[in-house]
């Protein structure tokens, strides 16, 4: 029987192709974008992280509320009073932050990005070797062997997943360093480092509120995170006491998934995930009116079906079957389109704007794309196949195939057209904030000038340029030499520019005079290490003071430059030159503010850092970056550049060579494609709600020829008709318009952290939203409302 029923429906789709061929790739459309952007949200959200019971991992995290601060990083010495103190966890392990130039393998020297990591690391995760061995406890130790574990990837790249790399010496950071084991990829996710070396602990020579390292752990069996958060409240309590120079610091756990899912991307995926499904629901009400339509036309079929003997419950499976197998024609080319959407999203997104390497399709994505077409296939094939089963069989064949219980489907139609507009409506309202939004990003003032700017990365081995005396010497002769080169108008070096991949620090400052703060009060301050030259080469403004000179930072005589808005957290409108500072991790260094600087957004396009900067002769860290400014293209630099670097050392290798526009531009990388993707749904969803209309008033308009056909010959003129057929289609168009900007209204909530400089519930926004609503459903209503308006009145009374 159910064969017989699919066969039934082939034939059906083969005599209405046009029909067939407008279902099928409305789903296919549909079922493609549900899918795709299900994929991103199922390798982000759902998936279990790739390591062992990720739901007992956590990250142990260091908080001050007095500072505002809830999740900082931890000290090393703290780190391993934890790992003493607690009880709640099978292991504790500390990660800490590197550079790594390699070479001596055969290979061009090569600048990669590392851990430092506990030896007991790789059991917390739950994580083994693919090859080798892991770290063993005592490689911890000061003094122990020098031994690097390299990542599955750098394996395959550099190494051709040769088994013979394993046990081999290289030279890492200029010293000899035996490869011993090569890590999954998983433990690439911990912060995309291709190199790891044991984190060696020496208490001795380690400072308590030096926040350096990230500490994980695995809770025992049967430890809840609520028994181990109390657990480590008491054990901060008793630290606080022993340590008087931590007491405002405690302890804040997270899981391993809020570690590495920050709430932003968690609700820009929901927001795209809840509006692709907006997309479907419109293009299920579409489809329905569409099969409603070719219902009405099969009154007569299905009537006389009855009356051979057919049941209402097998015309009913009848029905269901025939749109099932569309929407399954339509899912499967709509999953497989998917497939290829998620292979071009793997190219296209910026890194790291995901938490993972690559967006994947498993079982699971596919699992959803075969549900959500059989539910589609029922969603939009119920109402119109009850309604066809449910007519008066003896009305329908007395009318001789004209339409029964038009009133009922008209009303049907008209308000599945309205939920279509609905949610168009708030489809694009959501859209236009993120559009504006993305606007007010792309207009706020940087504080420095991105074009002309190129950068690289650059990290001496510290073995061969120690950061005490010959690497700043070397940032000194490299910056000579950059500045010779035809076309550079400055040339400097930082420890982190703007947007970059460089270090991002943050320490609790304190005035060491006087100030507008309570005594003794701390702020959190941004820091940088920045060079003689770096304001002018960034076109930071200089507002008060001077620049640094080669001659800051000798000892005995600290000095720092301040950005404007430091300067006000501390002294108002004061002017604060000569004043002075110190971090409250080491109170005994103060240092003489000598210079204010403009505002810089350093970290993201929304938020201004209040900045320190320290000069490099005070100290340099173990990577910096480079920055060179130029009239001409930044990009037509970098051949000279790495010619300079190579001459002054053939070892050092350059990193994250790019345009300093290339960095802002992925700064907004997020929003832009929130942006972006919202927009073209919302844009799609209003071309289905306005074929939408179209389709209920073109078929209004062949179903009522007769009527329209009277109207005429007892005095109504075209315009009266063309007012009728329009302002039908208007009134469509205005609930589902009314009823999508109070659904508007609902969006503030997901919203909010998603935009910038404009309300969730923008005025303007929603008034150009129903203005760009209103003219596309009357353009709809246009070509229905001209062609009724041409009726012949004898053609439309010899209709019977």
């Amino acid at each position: 029987m159910l064969m017989n029923e699919i066969r039934y429906a082939a034939r059906g789709m083969r005599r209405s192709p046009l029909f067939a061929a407008a279902v099928i790739l409305t789903t296919a459309l549909t079922i493609g974008a549900n899918t795709a952007v299900f994929s991103v949200v199922n390798t982000v959200l759902i998936r279990p992280m790739p390591f062992g019971d990720p739901n007992r991992l956590v990250q142990v995290a260091e908080k001050n509320d007095k500072l505002g601060l809830s999740q900082f990083g931890s000290s090393v010495l703290n780190f391993l009073s934890w790992r003493e103190k607690s009880h709640s966890f099978k292991e504790l392990a500390a990660l800490g932050y590197g550079t790594y130039t390699i070479s001596g393998d055969g290979g061009e020297s090569e600048q990669l990005s590392g851990n430092k990591i506990s030896p007991a690391l790789t059991r917390v995760l739950g994580v083994a070797p693919v090859a080798g061995r892991g770290f063993t406890d005592d490689e911890e130790k000061p003094g122990s062997a020098s031994v690097v574990l390299i990542s599955e990837g750098l394996w395959k790249r550099r190494f051709g997943r040769d088994q013979a790399a394993v046990g081999r010496s290289i030279m890492l950071n200029g010293a000899p360093t035996t490869i011993v084991g090569v890590v999954p990829a998983s433990l690439t996710l911990i912060s995309g480092s291709d190199i790891f070396t044991p984190l060696t602990i020496d208490p001795a020579k380690e400072i308590r509120l030096n926040h350096v390292v990230t500490v994980f752990g695995r809770l025992k069996l049967g430890v809840s995170m609520q028994q181990a958060q109390a657990e480590m409240d008491g054990v901060s309590a008793q630290m606080d006491r022993d340590y008087p120079e931590i007491a405002d610091w405690g302890v804040h756990l997270f899981t391993l998934f809020d570690t590495f899912v920050p709430p932003q991307l968690n609700t820009a995926l929901l927001v795209l995930l809840a509006a692709v499904g907006c997309v479907l629901l419109i293009a299920c009400a579409n489809i329905a009116n569409l099969l409603l339509a070719r219902a009405a036309a099969r009154q007569k079929e299905m009537a006389v079906r009855r009356a051979m003997g057919a049941s209402r419950t097998r015309l009913l499976r009848q029905l269901l079957v025939e749109s099932v197998m569309l929407a399954l024609i339509g899912g499967a080319a709509g999953i497989a389109a998917a497939v290829g959407a998620v292979r071009i999203i793997n190219r296209i997104l910026p890194p790291n704007l995901l938490p993972v390497p690559e967006v994947t399709v498993d079982k699971n994505v596919l699992l959803f794309g075969f549900l959500l077409t059989i539910v589609t296939g029922l969603l939009f094939g119920l109402a119109p196949a009850w309604r066809t089963t449910t007519v008066d069989m003896n009305e329908v064949l007395k009318q001789g195939g004209r339409e029964s219980g038009g009133t009922v489907r008209a009303r049907l139609r008209n308000t599945l057209a309205a939920v279509e507009i609905a949610l168009a409506t708030v489809l694009l309202i959501g859209a236009g904030l993120l559009i504006q939004s993305l606007s007010n990003l792309q207009r706020v003032q940087l504080g420095f000038q991105s074009r002309g700017l190129i950068t690289f990365q650059l990290s001496p081995p510290a073995a061969k340029y120690p950061q005490a005396d010959k690497a700043p010497l070397l940032y000194r002769s490299l910056l000579d030499s950059l500045r010779s080169l035809p076309g550079v108008r400055g040339a400097a070096v930082s420890s982190g520019i703007p947007f970059g991949a460089g270090n991002y620090n943050i320490s609790p400052v304190a005035s060491s005079g006087e100030s507008q703060l309570p005594p003794d009060a701390s702020v959190p301050i941004n820091w940088r290490i920045a060079s003689p030259g770096y304001f002018s080469a960034m076109k930071i403004p200089l507002l008060r003071g001077r620049d640094f000179t080669d001659a800051d930072g000798v000892p005995g005589h600290p000095v720092m430059i301040v950005s404007q808005a430091t300067a006000r957290k501390f002294w108002g409108d004061g002017d604060p030159i000569g004043r002075m500072i110190h971090r409250v991790a080491d109170p005994k260094t103060s240092f003489t503010i000598v210079g204010v600087v403009g505002d810089v957004r350093s970290n993201t396009l929304d938020t201004e850092s209040p900045t320190l900067y320290y000069p490099t002769g005070f100290r340099v860290a173990g990577l910096m970056d480079v920055v060179a400014r130029t009239d001409g293209s930044p990009d037509a630099l970098v051949p000279s550049i790495r010619q300079k670097v190579h001459e002054l050392d053939a070892d050092l290798a350059l990193a994250n060579v790019r345009t300093m526009d290339d960095w802002v531009a992925n700064s907004a990388a997020q929003p832009r494609l929130n942006a972006m993707l919202l927009a073209t749904f919302a844009a799609v969803a209003l071309l289905i709600a306005a074929i939408g209309i179209y389709g209920i008033l073109a078929y209004s308009v062949n179903q009522r020829k007769r009527e329209i056909g009277l109207r005429m010959a007892l005095g109504a003129q075209p315009g009266n008709v063309l007012r009728l057929i329009v302002g039908e289609g208007m009134r469509v168009a205005a609930a589902g318009v009314a009823a999508g900007l109070i659904g508007g209204l609902a969006l503030g909530r997901a919203f909010s952290s998603l935009v910038y400089g404009v309300p969730v519930r923008d005025p303007l926004t929603f008034f150009l939203v129903a203005l760009v609503l209103v003219c596309v459903a009357l353009a709809a209503c246009a070509i229905p409302a001209q062609r009724a308006a041409r009726v012949d009145p004898m053609v439309a009374l010899r209709y019977e």
